[in-house]
């Protein structure tokens, strides 16, 4: 009991010590400056230890989020530990500033960057300044078009693979009526990780034709529920960070009394051990294929392969170490895989409520499937560049990306002092100015910035794809992101390195699924759950035998999936 006592005082003096840091902070900002941000409109902090950060940092958040901006404008004050003053910007004008003009001035938060660190290694999501660049530079021309032209075959042999096994599912799974409902979200979980899985590693994770139980296929899956679930004790990553040797803080981790902490430790080790491994499997092949003499018509044409080629290439002084190759490794198979799960659950259930729609773009992506077979073309599967030139499925996509980003909001911490203009009143006008001190915590609206209608028009809130098919998207304002003028992939230098790639194996998804199938809606009352990342559930009320009524949930996105004979 003794050894156990020691770990709980250990533990109860360094948080201790992290609470009387901030306290004193704050104190000494209020005494010698009072509040920076006095004429910010904002709401009532919820509490003085948490402020807000409860009420933005839960899974049921996301109306708070959309009221921030829909009630107090572009530019909110929001509390964060001990009256910590926050800013919440969704206003284009200071997006500008932020993300793109000062960039430099903002950088990731420190917590995210310690717990991505302990978590992937040093990866692009736990670095920042200088060592982000060098980084980013090796690892961006692997995304590039001629890359994702190589990549486009394989990601049709995974969407074809899931049509088949969907096939199987409608007929196995039919019910009395003869309608079959399948639960989309976790199919589109399963095939999101096997397509990158195959295009980035040229590695299996999922067969999809079998049940799987790959390790590193659950940490994928629930890692994100996991980290956002413990927001409150991530705030400790920085000071953690900055005690003893890696080996004393990885102790540190392991007697920490908290189940989600142990399991995303265990979700790290398999991650990290899977990365390793498969990295050892590249590095063999690429070795057998420098001794057969023809490394440039290998058929090893996966990203992590042609990362490995170009890492070769660099400069000493350029190269990523072995760390920061697995890092890579695993950031890019997390990133990818959560986000477009997300949005092609998102797209799905968009589509099962606007069947009109859905068969727009069945009919478009088939007349150009039967244009080709005239000409003689019967492989069934439309090339890069006539995939990514559809209009309508094009629209569909932005339109969701837009209304429905996968991740609606991130956080800046600046480093330099600035300040920043923005619209008083939220509509463009009647402009203003703040200055943000350094180490003031931003919350970078995404979703809020995407729905403006200052930048979108009076239908902002509205889904219509057809706003895509015109001339001008924009209501005259415009936001700093990377794709099409939303903030969907963010914008600046940390902008999504991967939202090309994700484009395409999102429209050859979609395509391949649609030319097979129609999907519908249920009865099911589908709720949209904040866990940084949006997941799909169903809530139904229930009436206990005391006459209580309680509302049961459960993950997954059920559709009524019907097979479309061309």
């Amino acid at each position: 009991m003794s050894g156990i006592t020691g770990v709980a005082d250990l533990l109860a003096y360094l948080l201790t010590i992290f609470v009387g840091y901030h306290i004193s902070k704050v104190l000494y900002g209020y005494l010698f400056h009072g509040s920076n941000f006095h004429n910010i409109p904002g709401p009532p902090s919820q509490s003085w230890f948490t402020g807000n950060l409860r009420q933005l940092f839960t899974a049921k958040g996301l109306p708070f989020h959309e009221e921030l901006v829909e009630r107090f404008g572009g530019m909110v004050k929001v509390y964060g530990f001990f009256g910590d003053e926050q800013l919440y910007v969704s206003d284009p004008r200071a997006l500008q500033s932020i993300v793109l003009k000062d960039q430099d001035a903002y950088e990731e938060t420190a917590v995210f960057i310690e717990t991505n660190k302990a978590i992937f290694g040093p990866g692009l999501v736990a670095t920042i300044g200088d060592h982000h660049k060098r980084q980013r530079k090796i690892v961006t021309p692997v995304f590039s078009v001629t890359q994702l032209r190589h990549l486009t075959p394989t990601i049709y042999e995974v969407a074809n693979k899931l049509t088949s096994v969907l096939n199987r599912e409608v007929s196995v799974h039919k019910t009395e009526t003869g309608e079959t409902v399948l639960d989309m979200s976790e199919w589109m979980s399963r095939v999101a990780l096997e397509t990158v899985g195959q295009t980035i590693l040229g590695y299996s994770f999922d067969p999809l034709d079998s049940p799987h139980n790959n390790p590193y296929t659950s940490a994928v899956k629930e890692l994100i529920p996991t980290i956002f679930s413990l927001s409150m004790v991530r705030q400790f990553a920085p000071f953690l960070s900055k005690l003893g040797s890696p080996s004393f803080r990885r102790k540190l981790v392991e007697w920490t009394p908290n189940r989600a902490v142990q399991k995303v430790k265990n979700m790290a080790d398999v991650m990290h051990e899977t990365a390793q491994g498969i990295l050892r499997q590249k590095r063999e092949t690429i070795l057998q294929e420098l001794e057969d003499g023809s490394p440039d018509s290998s058929p090893t044409k996966d990203i992590i392969s042609i990362l490995l080629r170009a890492n070769d290439k660099a400069a000493a002084d350029k190269k990523l170490s072995e760390s920061e190759l697995t890092g890579q490794m695993t950031v890019l198979i997390f990133g990818a895989q959560d986000t477009t799960s997300s949005a092609m659950s998102r797209i799905l259930h968009a589509l099962s409520t606007n069947l009109a729609i859905q068969e727009k773009v069945r009919d478009e992506v088939r007349s150009t499937l039967r244009a080709k077979r005239a000409e003689g073309d019967l492989t069934g599967q439309l090339s890069y560049d006539e995939i990514m030139g559809l209009p309508w499925l094009d629209a569909v996509i932005k339109e969701t990306l837009r209304l429905y980003p996968p991740v609606p909001f991130v956080r800046r911490t600046a480093t330099k002092e600035r300040t920043v203009p923005y619209s008083a009143t939220g509509d463009g006008e009647n402009m203003t100015t703040v200055t943000i001190p350094v180490g003031t915590t931003l919350f970078v609206g995404i979703a809020g910035s995407n729905r403006l209608e200052s930048v979108w028009g009076p239908d902002a809130k509205e889904w219509k794809p057809q706003r895509w098919l015109g001339a001008e998207t924009h209501n005259g304002l415009r936001l700093p992101g990377i794709y099409s003028g939303m903030m969907s992939f963010l914008g600046g230098g940390r902008a999504c390195i991967g939202y090309k790639f994700a484009q395409v194996e999102m429209k050859i998804l979609l395509a391949t699924l649609l030319n097979k199938f129609e999907f519908s809606s249920t009865d099911d009352r589908i709720v949209w759950n904040l866990s940084q990342i949006i997941s799909p559930s169903t809530q139904k009320s229930l009436t206990t035998e005391a006459g209580d009524v309680i509302v049961e949930e459960k993950k997954g996105l059920p559709l009524v999936v019907t097979v479309r004979d061309e």
